[in-house]
């Protein structure tokens, strides 16, 4: 009877004790309201596909965070008074705004903001003989701030002395913007190795056209097919539907400043089913994708299928396509 009731007593203590701590730590049922702000680029231009959140809260929380529309606005809700909202987008844009947020069910206007490059955040340019990448990230209309650069020889030079070393070099960077060097990726396949070690450790890479080569070793046995199919339509098809829901376009006529469009670049249907096609050129069957991300380890390799120079100096550029890749230099 003894041993009984002393563990009934451990029983009620035990209880009693947690209770006590439940009454300590009560859930929050802080009343939430809505707040809009509209995000802008660097440029000053709404920015669709970026990230509006309350400080301190995930980006995917469904009460707390939102995706701005293609006119930069997101809504999101935050507790009455002063409160700090967080704009990004990617890994390297990224600013605050701070707002006093009404206890009105009417929502409070928080105005706009502007993305800025996150400068303690390093972003390096391989540089090649027929992209230039670091020029499109000067333009105004893009807006990097800075950025390093070297060029794809002396990588290639330094994978080939000590692939740990170059490895070691790439890895001080958070983005690698990676120029196309006219095909001279053929023969580039150390780097390919080290590019792959450098994105299966988290590493992000942009790199346009003959930078399927990489993709080809990295990615083996994809990016592997010739497609010798010349469309007539140089038009891109934006297939993933977020991302035209941020543009507020799905079509795009391609405009290029070495005349060869979209018809004149290989052209591969076989990427991995692991990928994201995000467009295709229009009117292909199967559809040839023109922007792959793909992803090995806990990074990315987004490839674009062009120059993306043609598409920011092209005397005839169509607006929505530097749209396009303005969402793509700020969105990895």
């Amino acid at each position: 009877m003894k041993s009984t009731f002393s563990a009934l007593f451990v029983i009620v203590a035990l209880g009693l004790m947690l209770g006590s701590c439940k009454k300590s730590n009560p859930v929050s049922n802080e009343s939430v309201y809505p707040v809009t702000a509209i995000v802008l680029n660097p440029a000053g231009s709404p920015q669709g596909g970026a990230i509006l959140k309350l400080q301190g809260k995930a980006d995917d929380d469904p009460t707390f965070a939102a995706i701005t529309d293609s006119s930069g606005s997101a809504t999101i809700k935050a507790p009455a008074g002063q409160q700090t909202l967080v704009a990004k987008m990617g890994s390297i844009f990224e600013t605050t705004l701070s707002v006093n947020v009404q206890a009105s069910d009417a929502g409070t206007n928080a105005g706009s903001v502007k993305l800025a490059q996150n400068t303690a955040l390093k972003v390096l340019v391989v540089q090649a003989s027929a992209e230039q990448l670091e020029d499109v990230l000067r333009d105004p209309i893009i807006g990097f701030a800075t950025f390093d650069s070297i060029s794809v020889y002396d990588l290639n030079d330094s994978v080939a002395a000590d692939s740990n070393r170059a490895l070691a070099f790439l890895q001080q960077y958070t983005l690698v913007f990676s120029d196309c060097d006219g095909g001279s990726e053929y023969s580039y396949i150390s780097l390919s190795r080290v590019y792959s070690r450098y994105i299966n450790a988290g590493g992000k890479i942009y790199g346009g056209h003959y930078n399927y080569y990489h993709l080809q070793r990295i990615f083996a046995p994809y990016f592997a097919e010739y497609d010798d199919q010349s469309p007539t339509v140089d038009s891109i098809l934006v297939v993933d539907t977020k991302l035209s829901s941020y543009l507020g376009f799905t079509v795009a006529m391609w405009q290029s400043s070495d005349s060869r469009y979209l018809s004149g670049y290989e052209k591969f249907s076989d990427a991995p089913p692991s990928s994201k096609i995000y467009a295709v050129i229009q009117g292909t069957s199967p559809a040839i994708g023109v922007i792959v991300e793909n992803y090995l380890g806990s990074g990315k390799y987004l490839w674009t299928d062009y120059h993306n120079q043609d598409v920011i100096s092209a005397t005839n550029r169509d607006p929505r396509l530097v749209k396009i890749v303005q969402y793509f230099l700020y969105s990895l």
